[in-house]
Order: structure tokens, then C-alpha cells, then sequence
């Protein structure tokens, strides 16, 4: 009987781990972008997904004045997953580190269109995560973006519910703009400062 218990374990261990293996590289990067491509994806959305320059609003970002900025911005991110879909639809997962008292990492899961000649059509960023270590920021984020992809519900994994382990955005208050393409609150003046800087969840535990 310890020798069948054990071998259906082995054989059940072995089917995860091949699942597991199947998933990541269904959704490396490398396997749809060359490390060319991949930089011009980052290139792409970096001023979207990144700070902006101190007192720079989103209507002026984009101005070749802050190009220096964004180019260190795309240098700091990682491309952590990409999947592009059948029907055209193209799925991101970027990390950075996030200002934090010990090493923490932020991730944004999203996604987006072009045209035919690659011009973004579309962007939305579906979710930003709370600031996590990297261990568990890439696991769980890689989790959301396994969810992202298939279509799959998120609002357990938003703060209300699973509290500061998963999604800090959206939430009751803060929701994607797609038009704008940013983060905005009903509630909050400042939500630059708020999704870069300021929200940390030991901080807020702590309230």
C-alpha cells in the first residue's frame, strides 16, 4: 500500500510540475519576443506603466523632454510574461522594484492592441499588485496573469477580500481609465502619488 501511495504521489507531483513547466513557457516572453522586441514592448508602455518625472502630468509625458527618464524607467522593468491570443490581443506582466524599507517588487498585469503597423490601438492596465517580496511577487503575479489571460474573475483577489496579499488595484475607489489609460480614484487627490510612492501594506497593517 506505501509503495502505490507513493507512486500515484510520484505521478501526481510529476503531472504539476509538467503543467507547471507547460504554463511558463506558454507565457515567457521569449517564446513570442525576440530580447529586441521585448525592449520595444517596454518602449511601448513605459510611459503608462511607469512614474512619471516628479510634477510632470500625462498630458506632457510623452514630450522627447523626459525621453532620458522613461529610457531608465524601461531599464528597471522586467517583462515577467507575455501571451498574445488568437484573436490578436496581446497580455503583459511587468515587475519593478517599489520604494520599500526592505527589497519589495510591485507587478502591473495588462493588456493591449495594434494596428498593422504595430501602432497600440488599445491599452489597459487590469491590475496592479501590492508591493511584495520578490518570491511572492512573482508567484502570485504570475498566478494573476495565468487568471488574466483565460478571462477569469479577479475580484477575489482584490483587497477587500484577500487583503494586502494579491491586488491593490483596482479596488472600491480606483479604477483603470482606458481612454486616459491611467489609474484614477473617486475618492483620492493624488493617485500618482498614491500608486507609486505612498500605499504600503505593512504601513497600512499597521492602522
Amino acid at each position: 500500500m506505501i509503495r502505490i501511495t507513493f507512486t500515484v504521489s510520484l505521478l501526481v507531483f510529476i503531472g504539476t510540475s509538467c503543467s507547471t513547466t507547460k504554463k511558463e513557457e506558454r507565457y515567457s516572453p521569449s517564446t513570442y519576443l525576440s530580447e529586441t522586441d521585448q525592449k520595444r514592448i517596454k518602449e511601448e508602455i513605459i510611459r503608462y506603466v511607469a512614474k512619471a518625472p516628479r510634477r510632470v502630468t500625462s498630458d506632457i509625458k510623452f514630450d522627447t523632454t523626459y525621453d532620458e527618464h522613461y529610457a531608465k524607467q524601461v531599464e528597471s522593468h522586467e517583462l515577467l510574461a507575455y501571451f498574445e491570443a488568437p484573436d490578436g490581443e496581446h497580455f503583459f506582466l511587468v515587475s519593478r522594484i517599489a520604494p520599500s524599507n526592505n527589497e519589495k517588487l510591485v507587478a502591473t498585469g495588462g493588456r493591449m492592441r495594434f494596428d498593422d503597423n504595430l501602432e497600440l490601438t488599445a491599452y489597459e492596465e487590469v491590475f496592479r499588485t501590492w508591493k511584495l517580496p520578490r518570491p511572492q511577487l512573482e508567484e502570485r503575479a504570475r498566478y494573476l496573469f495565468d487568471l488574466m489571460v483565460k478571462g477569469e474573475d479577479l475580484t477575489p483577489y482584490y483587497t477587500a477580500t484577500a487583503g494586502f496579499n494579491y491586488i491593490e488595484f483596482p479596488d472600491e475607489h480606483v479604477t483603470y481609465d482606458k481612454v486616459k489609460r491611467m489609474w484614477v480614484s473617486d475618492q483620492y487627490g493624488s493617485i500618482e502619488e498614491m500608486v507609486y510612492e505612498s500605499r504600503d501594506s505593512d504601513s497600512l497593517r499597521k492602522k
